[in-house]
Formats: C-alpha cells, sequence, structure tokens
C-alpha cells in the first residue's frame, strides 16, 4: 500500500473501522462510553502459558471489551510453545476487537523474542547502523517483522530514536539501543525498520519522546530530569519521521523538561503533547510508557496518572500491571476516568477522539499488509 493511501486510511472515520472494535454507543453531556476508555487501555499480565491465571484474566476483560490490548514483558515470553499459546488466546478472545498484542523487539538486549526461547537473535541498533545499509536494515528488519506476525504480534514497541549523544547514558547508549548520534541516521535506519514492519502488519512505536539519550539516569529507576542536558536535536528523528509519514505510534518517556513539558514527565503532559501535535505536525496516536514504572509510580498513584496522561492527551496507555497485579484494575481506570470526565477534568471527545486515532491507525495497519 502507498503511503498516500495509508494517509487516506488515517483519516477514516470511527466506523470505517467497526469491525475491529465494539461499537460504541450514544452519551450524555459530560459522560464517556466506557469502551471508548478500554480502547486506551494496552495492560501486561503475569504469567507464561495460555493456562496461567493472570492470562485467563486478561483474556476475560478483553471478551468483555475492559482493555484494548496486551503488552508482553520478559518474563511472559519464556518459551515458543508458550507465546504461541498466549498471543492465540488473547487474539481469539473477542471477534468484535481487534486486540493490540505488544512486544519489545529492538534487537540486542531488548528482545523478548530471542534464541532463549525458540527464535532468531537479531543485532541491536548500533551495529546494525555500523554493519548495514538502511536498504540492508529493511530486509533484516522485515525478517523481524515476519517473526512478530507469525507469533501473534501487532506491534513492536521499538525502534529507540534517541540519539546516542551522552556515552554514559545506562539506557541509550550503553546497551547500544541507538542507530547513532546524528538525527538524519536515526530517522533512516528508523524509517527502515517501519517500513519493514509495516510490510507485515505490525504497527511500531518510536521511543522515548522528547529524547532519553542524553541523559545519565534510567528513567525506569527513578524521575529523570532532562532540563540541563537535553538538547533541541533530539527532537530531529520525530520531526522527520512525522514530515515523512513513517510513524505509527510515538511513545513518551518519563522524562520531565523546565520547558518542553512544565516540568512534569511527558506523559503526564499536555505541553509535551502540543510539542508533537502543533509544532511536529504530528497527528497519529501517542502512548504512554509504563505508568507502573517508579519513574511514575513513586509519585503518582496509578488511577491518578491514568487520568493525568488521558487529560494531557496521551491515546494509548500502558499498564504493565506486573509488580502487584490487580485483576480488577481495568474496572478500577474505566471508574476512575469516568469520574474525571463527570468532574470536568477529562474531555470525553478527547477520549473518543483517541479511541478513532487507535481504530483508524489498527485499520491502515492491516491494510497496508494485504
Amino acid at each position: 500500500m502507498t503511503d498516500s493511501t495509508r494517509r487516506q486510511l488515517l483519516k477514516l472515520p470511527l466506523l470505517a473501522a467497526a469491525p475491529y472494535v465494539a461499537p460504541y454507543v450514544a452519551r450524555a453531556e459530560n459522560s464517556v462510553d466506557p469502551l471508548a476508555i478500554a480502547s486506551l487501555l494496552l495492560v501486561g499480565f503475569v504469567g507464561t502459558t495460555e493456562n496461567a491465571n493472570g492470562a485467563r484474566i486478561l483474556a476475560e476483560h478483553l471478551a468483555a471489551s475492559r482493555v484494548g490490548g496486551v503488552c508482553f514483558l520478559g518474563h511472559n515470553t519464556k518459551t515458543r510453545k508458550g507465546i504461541m499459546g498466549l498471543t492465540k488466546l488473547f487474539n481469539s478472545a473477542n471477534q468484535a476487537l481487534r486486540p493490540i498484542i505488544a512486544v519489545d523487539q529492538e534487537g540486542g538486549a531488548v528482545q523478548r523474542l530471542g534464541a532463549r526461547n525458540g527464535y532468531h537473535a537479531y543485532p541491536r541498533a548500533q551495529t546494525v547502523a555500523r554493519k548495514n545499509t538502511p536498504k540492508q536494515a529493511t530486509k533484516l528488519y522485515a525478517e523481524m517483522a515476519r517473526e512478530l506476525n507469525k507469533a501473534g504480534f501487532n506491534l513492536n514497541l521499538a525502534p529507540v530514536v534517541d540519539l546516542g549523544i551522552e556515552v554514559d547514558n545506562p539506557v541509550v547508549y550503553k546497551w547500544g539501543r541507538t542507530f547513532g548520534d546524528n538525527g538524519q541516521q536515526v530517522a533512516e535506519y528508523a524509517e527502515a525498520f517501519v517500513d519493514a514492519h509495516r510490510q507485515f502488519g505490525v504497527m511500531t512505536a518510536l521511543k522515548h519522546f522528547p529524547g532519553h539519550g542524553s541523559t545519565v539516569i534510567d528513567s525506569h529507576a527513578k524521575p529523570v530530569d532532562i532540563t540541563s542536558t537535553w538538547q533541541p536535536e533530539e527532537l530531529q528523528p520525530f520531526r522527520l519521521l512525522a514530515d515523512r509519514d513513517k510513524i505509527d505510534i510515538v511513545m513518551s518517556g518519563h522524562l520531565s523538561h523546565d520547558q518542553l513539558s512544565d516540568g512534569l514527565p511527558a506523559t503526564l503532559s499536555s505541553k509535551a503533547v502540543g510539542i508533537l501535535r502543533n509544532d511536529l505536525r504530528y497527528n497519529g496516536v501517542i502512548m504512554t510508557d509504563d505508568l507502573d514504572m517508579k519513574a511514575i509510580r513513586s509519585s503518582y498513584s496509578l488511577n491518578d496518572a491514568v487520568v493525568r496522561s488521558i487529560a494531557a492527551g496521551y491515546d494509548l496507555i500502558l499498564l504493565s500491571n506486573s509488580l502487584d497485579p490487580d485483576a480488577m484494575l481495568p474496572q478500577r481506570i474505566i471508574a476512575a476516568v469516568q469520574q474525571a470526565v463527570s468532574e470536568g477534568r477529562i474531555s470525553a471527545d478527547s477520549i473518543h477522539e483517541s479511541a478513532e486515532r487507535i481504530t483508524n491507525l489498527k485499520a491502515a495497519t492491516l491494510a497496508s499488509a494485504s
């Protein structure tokens, strides 16, 4: 499918993608359809096989349209048989909903499917950029995307488009997760990654907006203030790829900046979203990094963090639900968001707009693989 056709699909009204989502219902003023809220939730689970209690509970949530998708972490991907059983369970849980089934598969240190569980091992981004042209990288990543598709996944939480600026960076540079320190080069290899995945109906998520490459702190461990280290060129890959229509999803990091995010973690900041929407002219899906990470949970309750993220304009909310699993998490989050809408803290229209973006992206991704 051509990029122009893809752009048209992304502009389709919500009802055009109705086979992939539960139908929304008419709503009163200051109320929101719970199905729309549910479509924004990408939730993790505990378990390594389809018979695990955590997996069965999450499948029930999918069947009841309480969540929009599933995220696999390393603790879920122990064996090939287990992975295949889980994705089959989730993909078949709700015939009216095509759930998002997500996994981190960058290559190198961050690949949930690898040699240890019966899949191919892929090199880290740094190695790919050093040893391959972008055209060669496309072939490499096409093999990765084909494997993900066959394994039942339709969203790869990759590639990293952070710039490798700080050599002491513990989360990006240390593990070779970046394609380089030049925004143009990073964009070229990220574009190869995105194009390859689109061939096989797998969405991708650029991370970590507005840039994690200049820090010396890992946002998995604690909040990260990038005010003194962040450089404007860290936006270049996002800008270039937005201009080329080579973005499916942007994932924001738990990174605060006095000007870019008003001192809040970007995942909770309407100003950060505004930079993407207005300055970079990106109109697609924006998602949070995991709101269960210590960078957020050390300062905010999960309910509060979700409400703040949605109020800020985020479309897709990632909740790993693994450290202290809550079987009733979807119901609790939906209730908290409904209350925030009734109190005027979140616009009901913005939630339905987010649901529409997600629906149209899924429809366009399916068409791109046809």
